[in-house]
């Protein structure tokens, strides 16, 4: 009953939040919506600014997808290895679908509210503090649940320490510098 709760639920908010899949070589871990900005306005490293008004993608983790990857065994470490891969595959999606796909070439930055946050500065992101008020609790608690639901090892990592959402930003040129086709062939950060 449960699971199939679950999948009208993050099917609904796939839809409402008008998310899509990423299209990689493999499976995809990552989905992108675009939405107007309404916060305060921001200046990331590379200078580029995010006012009210521009439009952003926001960047969500495909549940599904991330539990598959850990085939339901509780190794930590093949399965970090695997969504460090899959990661880094969605940012190379992202940054061509930045250069080519209309519906995504206009975004200035890229943003996400997470409790994995934890390194992602290597990725080209930068963290900002939570959100004030009930909606930063709120998305700490719903991701928090994600990771018990979906993590072989979730409730045991849950309890051990308490994860605080971020809201973590990256520029468009950035990803595209970093994973787009005028980049090292690897992929390698810069």
């Amino acid at each position: 009953m449960l699971d199939w709760l679950w999948r009208v639920y993050d099917a609904a908010y796939g839809w409402f939040h008008g998310l899509e899949d990423l299209p990689t070589e493999r499976e995809t871990i990552l989905r992108i919506g675009v939405a107007r900005y309404r916060g305060r306005r921001i200046t990331l490293r590379d200078g580029t600014v995010v006012q009210a008004g521009d439009m952003i993608g926001t960047i969500h983790f495909h549940n599904e997808a991330v539990a598959a990857l850990h085939d339901g065994k509780p190794d930590a470490v093949r399965s970090g290895i695997l969504i460090l891969r899959g990661y880094e595959r969605s940012l190379r999606a992202l940054a061509r679908l930045s250069e080519d796909h209309p519906r995504y070439q206009n975004i200035k930055a890229l943003t996400a509210t997470t409790i994995f946050h934890q390194g992602v500065e290597n990725f080209g992101f930068e963290i900002y503090p939570p959100r004030s008020g009930p909606a930063g609790w709120i998305v700490s608690a719903y991701q928090r649940f994600l990771l018990a639901r979906f993590h072989p090892l979730g409730r045991q990592r849950e309890r051990r320490k308490k994860l605080e959402a971020r809201t973590v930003w990256v520029s468009t040129k950035e990803i595209r510098r970093r994973y787009g086709d005028r980049s090292s062939p690897s992929g390698t950060r810069a």
